[in-house]
């Protein structure tokens, strides 16, 4: 192969890569009441690394990139497994846990998962949610 083979090769290999890293997924975590729900946008990297991530419940809001009448908020930490994901959200000075979401990932064979468990944001209340994928 030639100069410009190889370049043409690393130039593809090149643009794979950076379709990839482009992928993302927008998981919802909603309560059946529609009273509360927990929003984030992952890429394709390995473990659970939110991108951005927003909550709703009883008429509020909170955002890690807040507009509007949104209250900022950080991810203190994210947890995924094949068992289910873990998230724990801070105030935006990161000195006080206020919210965690804590799922669990279960199917019979041959069916489609459902990832369901609790979301929990002080002051406001617990809800039963689940999760999916857009």
């Amino acid at each position: 192969m030639g100069p410009a083979g190889r370049w043409a090769a690393a130039a593809a290999a090149l643009i794979s890569s950076a379709s990839a890293a482009l992928a993302t997924e927008n998981i919802i975590c909603s309560s059946a009441d529609e009273k509360a729900a927990m929003a984030f946008l992952v890429g394709t990297t390995p473990g659970l690394n939110p991108l951005s991530l927003t909550m709703d419940a009883n008429g509020k809001s909170w955002a890690t990139k807040p507009e509007g009448k949104q209250t900022a908020i950080l991810i203190a930490q994210a947890f995924s497994d094949d068992e289910g994901m873990k998230i724990d959200i801070t105030d935006d000075n990161a000195e006080r846990i206020i919210a965690k979401l804590r799922v669990t990932r279960g199917h019979d064979e041959g069916s489609e998962p459902v990832t369901a468990g609790t979301l929990m944001i002080v002051g406001e209340g617990a809800w039963p949610v689940t999760c999916s994928g857009e």
